[in-house]
């Protein structure tokens, strides 16, 4: 299963709004506009919550690239699947998403966070690491660093990492687990759909 602390990651970046002064452009900035408008959209919970989970799938259509991220967590099996099982898994996907994350939004209480940096990839000049920081429950300061590409005039999430996990790395291995019991991404999007069918990624 993912760490339990995955479970608050995309908290984080929806509710990131950055303690010290930020240029007006580049990927801090980014996540800093994008933070400020999803907790706007998905923290009020007089809003029904179908329009919500409406809202927070086109958020992570507009924030995350989601074909890439998929390409990667699903490696050598995406090459060899047909476009509708592809195209299956990235929406049972963002079933999961929404139901994991979505009900975090409800007990998000103004809490702020501090963008510390941008580290640009020395291999690729339209990827880049930004660091948020924030307190823990106990107090303690949690470092997590959102991997981002450039695209476009904007850019799109790729990855994040926290004490050194990768939330897509972890997802590849679990996933391929999966796929290796279940035949193939077929079985994984099955598998996925029956429990999201069932509620079994609601956070507890």
């Amino acid at each position: 299963m993912i760490p339990r602390l995955f479970l608050s990651l995309t908290l984080l970046l929806f509710t990131a709004v950055p303690l010290s002064a930020q240029a007006n452009e580049g990927p801090d900035a980014f996540l800093r506009d994008f933070g400020q408008r999803a907790v706007e959209q998905l923290s009020n919970d007089s809003v029904p919550f179908e329009q919500r989970e409406a809202e927070f799938k086109a958020m992570l259509d507009e924030g995350f690239d989601l074909e890439a991220i998929s390409r990667f967590i699903i490696a050598r099996q995406w090459r060899g699947a047909s476009e509708e099982d592809q195209q299956a898994f990235i929406a049972v996907f963002k079933d999961y998403l929404s139901q994991r994350f979505l009900p975090l939004f409800e007990e998000y209480s103004g809490e702020s966070f501090a963008t510390n940096g941008v580290r640009p990839d020395s291999d690729n000049e339209d990827l880049s690491w930004v660091r948020i920081s924030f307190q823990s429950p106990n107090g303690q300061p949690v470092n997590t660093d959102w991997r981002l590409r450039r695209v476009n005039g904007s850019y799109k999430i790729l990855d994040v990492r926290a004490e050194g996990a990768s939330l897509a790395l972890t997802l590849r291995e679990e996933y391929a687990s999966v796929m290796r019991q279940e035949g193939g991404l077929a079985g994984l999007v099955t598998r996925l759909e029956e429990q999201v069918a069932r509620g079994a990624f609601r956070p507890d």
